[in-house]
């Protein structure tokens, strides 16, 4: 179901030195909102038929993490591309952060469903507001049930990074041996899942070292706070680039291509596959680990079929556009459409898989 689009598109979009979904940097004309406060700005005011016209019907795309992020810096290229492809809308990004996510999707679920408001929707969220009705892991005020996820905008690899002295074989004895400390958003988030399963397989553990945005979790470990981070391709790419940091494994079923190190192209070990990484256990199936990541465009449940329809076209003829794919291409993102029903089964799928990955990390049955 996925293709990946690798190499080869590797010129500088823009300013991407945040990390993730919990970023809190700044961008050009805007202004990052804290506390579950809003900002909303014009994605591509400057180069959208939609915005210049005037007569556009404006459609707000809410995004739940920081401006620079990765989930904020693909929304905003979204409404950009999508503002030209179909100018009678005027698509713009407006920030709602809080609880890692959930503020926004509080929020969201609380409005009408004839609303024309979307959603950029994460897998992470969804994850945790599973775990957190079925295992009390955190309290939950809002049901995903009330979010219907209809166009795959935002498909990611999570890569496992490390110091240049430090090796995937040396990361694994440490966490058997006396536990390993991860930089992170927040407990439980996606690649804490992702990690923490691994390395209970191997018999190992690791703690979640919160910081707040990417540039903070990558300054935490060069800074010797922790052992590692589990981040995007984005992230990291520049630091990889100028040997800071070093990608050790790539949570696929593939090798990873794409980076670009001091001495040239990196390949990155898998943790199944033909690429397995011999520093893994090679008589251990690790798939439970590879773990859905970054998220969809979702409207209100309930909302009109004919809106749900028109929100899958949009995305449908964003992707079919080099503009986005070559964006996608060059931060090493995956190429990958799942639209409407299929979407939804794909989350409800991959939440089975996080509460599976969570029974593993947390050592219940």
């Amino acid at each position: 179901m996925k293709k990946r689009v690798l190499a080869g598109m590797m010129a500088a979009v823009m300013a991407l030195g945040l990390a993730g979904c919990g970023s809190s940097g700044s961008a050009a004309g805007t202004t990052a909102a804290a506390g579950g406060q809003t900002t909303t700005t014009a994605a591509g005011a400057e180069t959208g038929k939609a915005a210049k016209s005037g007569s556009a019907e404006t459609v707000k795309i809410i995004c739940p993490y920081g401006v620079g992020g990765t989930a904020d810096i693909i929304a905003r290229k979204f409404a950009e591309v999508a503002s030209k492809v179909h100018p009678e809308y005027n698509f713009i990004v407006e920030q709602q952060t809080g609880g890692d996510g959930f503020a926004a999707a509080t929020a969201f679920t609380k409005e009408d469903p004839d609303t024309t408001d979307l959603l950029v929707y994460g897998y992470g969220v969804a994850y945790r507001h599973d775990l957190g009705k079925q295992f009390n892991t955190e309290v939950v005020d809002f049901d995903r049930n009330e979010i219907m996820p209809v166009a795959t905008i935002d498909d990611r690899t999570w890569i496992l990074y490390t110091t240049p002295d430090q090796t995937l074989e040396g990361l694994i004895e440490k966490s058997k041996s006396s536990g390993l400390k991860m930089s992170g958003g927040n407990p439980l988030s996606d690649p804490h899942l992702a990690l923490g399963s691994l390395l209970a397989l191997e018999g190992g553990k690791v703690t979640v070292v919160p910081y707040d945005g990417g540039a903070a979790q990558k300054k935490g470990l060069t800074d010797g706070e922790v052992d590692c981070f589990v981040g995007t391709t984005q992230v990291a790419k520049e630091d990889v680039e100028a040997g800071t940091l070093v990608p050790v494994l790539a949570f696929s079923e593939d090798t990873f291509e794409g980076f670009t190190g001091p001495n040239g192209a990196i390949s990155v070990p898998s943790l199944a596959g033909d690429g397995k990484d011999k520093a893994l256990d090679a008589s251990k199936d690790f798939t439970s680990s590879i773990l859905p990541a970054g998220g969809s465009i979702a409207v209100r449940k309930g909302a009109p079929q004919e809106w749900q329809d028109t929100v899958t076209q949009v995305a449908k003829d964003v992707w079919a556009t080099d503009e986005y794919k070559d964006f996608i291409a060059s931060i090493l993102l995956n190429d990958t459409e799942i639209y409407g029903e299929d979407d939804v089964k794909h989350y409800d799928d991959a939440c089975k898989k996080a509460v599976e990955a969570f029974k593993l990390l947390s050592n219940q049955k």
